[in-house]
């Protein structure tokens, strides 16, 4: 799957994310796990990034002048950081509901080893 610089912008969908795991053609829990994985890194940069204008605007609010750009930027990047946070939880839920459809087992992560101490 090809990298879509837009797509950090644009709005998932659960029916974009199940087209894009029946295009792999594959029932194979990992091929659809790898491509699940391609469409978070699309999407994954937008959640630090929207960072950036939330500091810059803390910055700006600083001086009374700047604060009538600071609190834009401010909403802007909370705006961007809730779109982002959005659109991962729809990837995840369009890949539960993919698999569920085809009758795969939702890979679960094996708790970490409990690691016993010596006294």
């Amino acid at each position: 799957m090809a990298f879509n610089p837009n797509a950090a912008l644009s709005n998932a969908t659960k029916q974009q994310v199940i087209g894009a795991l029946k295009a792999t053609g594959s029932t194979d829990p990992d091929v659809l796990f790898a491509c699940k994985q391609e469409l978070l890194d699309q999407y994954k940069p937008l959640k630090m990034m929207s960072l950036i204008p939330v500091i810059c605007g803390v910055l700006l609010c600083l001086t009374v002048i700047g604060a009538f750009i600071g609190v834009p930027m401010i909403v802007l990047g909370w705006w961007l950081r809730r779109k982002s946070t959005r659109n991962l939880a729809t990837v995840e839920d369009g890949f539960t509901e993919y698999l569920g459809s085809i009758g795969v087992k939702v890979p679960e992560l094996a708790p970490p080893p409990v690691r016993s101490v010596p006294v």
